[in-house]
């Protein structure tokens, strides 16, 4: 039997975490990321040279952790990158485009996963078709309406494992199963949701899977991590450089160009990604995650709400049924007065963001029953 997770509050700065409501924004520091920071400082501080591995086995190790929370069996299906937007990128630079097939999105989806997909349909004149939300009360779910707009002529479904508003989650199995029937392809944002909720690549084998690493994976901002399935096994990556060709941790003859790559996504990473001062960030940011277990976050965050949910609903907040529990979007009913409950949280103490018509609540490993409990009576003030 899983143990499950107790409150994980000291292992962060209080005053960081103290009602913060919003990690899908960005995750507080974590006390033993920041020491991994100064330390590499102080090191570059105390040393004016690298050591060659120094360029290669940090990245092997972050690339194992990440493989790991994924559950990939081959960490070379991971490359380094600088954001979720550069993954999403490379996909649509290396996705086959006829003018007459179309590629699937949802409405009001992050832009990192849109303007890309946009300016792809836009050149090669094909249809970007955007699958609406369903209105409260329709048949179906969210993930009905995706599946019910993929056809013949579908290219590719760019989608998140869990929408970044409200937290709605797809059914990726689902759509995988339809894409396959089409020879699609599928394309997922993980920003939102890896390292907090469950993803398995060998069940939904996508064929790329990008996110960025400041939110839920508890690391530095301006890195990121992508898997890269078959279909990308030989495409083009977006830049060129040194270190992603084959044998370049030999310096001495670096001069010799060659024309293959490091091994699978290898090719896909970012130049400079062994970045020495985030790299030792990214990598305790990782091992702590795998420690917590997207798993056990999710029942920690379940608890949360156990006792705001039903009360929230009683004040006549909507709140989706097909979700996560560490990211939630609550609709507000007409008699809740939206400037007075932002009011009301700044009272209390506590973040909270606003995304859309959604007042999303991002609770994580460091939050408290009593935090929410004054989340659901700022919300019950505002009437």
């Amino acid at each position: 039997m899983t143990t499950p997770l107790k409150c994980q509050r000291d292992l962060f700065p209080e005053k960081a975490v103290a009602g913060y409501l919003n990690g899908a924004s960005r995750a507080p520091q974590l006390k033993a990321v920041a020491a991994a920071g100064r330390n590499a400082i102080w090191f570059r501080e105390e040393s004016a040279a690298m050591p060659i591995p120094e360029f290669f086995g940090p990245v092997e190790q972050i690339k194992q952790a990440f493989a790991k929370l994924i559950n990939c069996p081959e960490k070379d299906r991971v490359a380094m990158i600088p954001a979720a937007s550069y993954g999403i990128a490379t996909a649509a630079k290396n996705l086959p485009l006829r003018a007459d097939q179309n590629i699937i999105v949802v409405e009001d989806q992050f832009p990192s996963n849109y303007y890309a997909w946009a300016e792809k349909c836009k050149a090669a004149g094909a249809e970007l078709r955007v699958v609406a939300r369903p209105e409260a009360g329709a048949a179906g779910s969210w993930s009905d309406h995706v599946l019910e707009a993929i056809d013949r002529n579908t290219a590719a479904v760019a989608i998140a494992q869990l929408h970044w508003a409200d937290g709605t989650l797809f059914d990726l199995k689902a759509i995988r199963e339809r894409t396959d029937d089409v020879a699609a392809w599928l394309v997922i944002d993980g920003t939102q949701s890896l390292g907090a909720y469950p993803f398995d690549v060998q069940e939904i084998r996508p064929d790329v899977l990008s996110c960025g690493g400041y939110k839920w994976l508890m690391g530095p901002y301006g890195h990121g991590y992508a898997y890269f399935g078959e279909r990308m096994d030989h495409g083009s990556p977006l830049e060129e450089n040194w270190v992603n060709r084959a044998g370049s941790e030999d310096f001495r003859n670096l001069v010799n160009y060659t024309d293959a790559y490091r091994p699978l996504a290898s090719r896909y990473a970012v130049g400079e990604h062994s970045n020495f001062f985030m790299a030792p960030m990214q990598l305790t940011a990782l091992q702590q995650v795998n420690a917590w277990e997207p798993e056990r976050i999710q029942t920690y965050c379940a608890g949360l709400w156990k006792g705001v949910e039903p009360m929230l609903q009683e004040l006549g907040v909507r709140i989706p049924t097909e979700r996560a529990h560490h990211l939630v979007g609550l609709r507000l009913p007409a008699s809740i007065d939206g400037e007075k409950l932002a009011a009301e949280f700044s009272k209390r103490k506590l973040m909270v963001s606003y995304r859309g018509d959604a007042v999303r609540v991002s609770p994580n490993v460091y939050n408290t029953e009593e935090e929410m409990m004054r989340m659901a009576m700022a919300v019950a003030a505002s009437r």
